[in-house]
């Protein structure tokens, strides 16, 4: 498993983690710790496409040279 993978596993298990506890343990206010699971999971997502993104590009960089 190389890191890229590792890294990609870790962000699904965290992502699993948040939505997890937000249906589990909703926060005082609601709408507030909502509001908060919601965006950490859409920061993880946006870190996971981000990295994709940079290996599909390598990837094609390596391949024209």
């Amino acid at each position: 498993m190389n890191l890229v993978d590792v890294l990609l596993r870790r962000f699904e298990d965290e992502q699993a983690r948040i939505a997890r506890e937000a249906l589990q343990q909703p926060q005082n206010p609601i709408e507030f710790g909502y509001g908060r699971a919601v965006g950490m999971y859409a920061g993880l997502e946006h870190a996971k496409n981000i990295l994709l993104e940079l290996i599909d590009e390598k990837n094609k960089r390596d391949f024209l040279l």
